[in-house]
């Protein structure tokens, strides 16, 4: 069996755990009452701290799932994510 490195443990979860050399991530969300633009930043940055203690970042990321509080905010959050 692979060897399991687990980080960041909070309240039963761990913020991310490298199996088989693959790093997860837990989800990531922001502090409510911001904009979605604001929101989106926080949680990119959140994400770079967790990579950064993996030992990696976001050049080899394989795989992103978002979820939008309202649609409408799609466009907002793609800008600041395409940066």
């Amino acid at each position: 069996m692979s060897d399991i490195q687990r980080f960041d443990f909070e309240t039963r979860i761990h913020r991310g755990v490298i199996h088989n050399g693959t790093l997860y991530l837990t989800g990531q969300v922001a502090r409510p009452g911001q904009s979605a633009a604001d929101q989106m930043r926080e949680v990119l940055g959140k994400i770079d701290a967790l990579l950064a203690k993996a030992g990696t970042d976001k050049t080899r990321i394989l795989h992103v799932q978002m979820w939008l509080d309202d649609v409408r905010d799609f466009d907002e959050v793609n800008t600041v994510w395409d940066a």
